[in-house]
């Protein structure tokens, strides 16, 4: 599928809420930029306000890679996500649709096959996938797979329902490798969607809604 992508400033930054059970627990910042076909990402992500008193959650990802005619490709992806009782750092080398390993604290669950590794992209460029401003024909036609260096899972948007000047695209988040089996028949496949509204010639997401074993959790764009 050919790319279709808006002109980009040469960095844009993103600030979202981030609320469960009706509560703020965090705030989510998402920074990109594109030199030509050359794109930078980061996500960083901490617990706030009485929330940081009771837990501590923080993790901040980056990647690098080339933006083609068929999509985003990485080259390069590192994470660290620090849960305040346990830290694992993971670094992802990515060349000709296959991925490495170069580092990682955190052990596979379970081990995941060769096969479901291929043309899989890193969390960040995928978290960017699904936020980045949009054309009309762009819409909803997300349909990737993500690899954080444990897991594998796939991010699939199949129906587009419009509320008045929002469109709203839904799908699922499919858990496709690395997890156990008693982790897939707690949830292998949770909904997700993501809500859009006009801003001139783009589409802009505003609302994100994703269900997790522990619950729905709700963003909503800040800046």
């Amino acid at each position: 599928m050919m790319l279709t992508t808006p002109a980009l400033a040469q960095d844009t930054t993103q600030l979202w809420s981030v609320h469960a059970l009706g509560v703020k627990v965090g705030e989510l910042r998402v920074s990109f930029s594109q030199n030509g076909t050359h794109y930078d990402g980061s996500g960083l992500f901490q617990t706030t306000g009485m929330v940081r008193l009771l837990a501590r959650i923080k993790f901040d990802v980056t990647s690098q890679g080339r933006i083609t005619t068929t999509g985003y490709q990485p080259s390069q992806y590192k994470g660290h996500i620090d849960t305040g009782k346990r830290v694992s750092k993971t670094e992802l080398a990515f060349a000709e649709g296959t991925v490495q390993k170069v580092s990682g604290s955190r052990p596979e669950s379970v081990p995941i096959p060769a096969q479901a590794l291929r043309g899989v992209i890193d969390p960040m460029t995928m978290m960017w996938q699904s936020l980045r401003d949009r054309q009309d024909t762009d819409l909803c036609t997300l349909d990737g797979t993500q690899y954080d260096g444990t897991r594998v899972a796939a991010i699939r948007m199949a129906t587009r329902q419009q509320d008045g000047a929002d469109v709203t695209c839904i799908g699922t988040y499919d858990r496709l490798a690395g997890y156990t089996a008693q982790e897939l028949a707690e949830m292998s496949t949770s909904p997700v969607s993501v809500t859009y509204q006009k801003s001139g010639d783009l589409w802009r997401a505003i609302k994100v809604k994703v269900t997790t074993r522990h619950g729905t959790a709700t963003l909503h764009r800040r800046d």
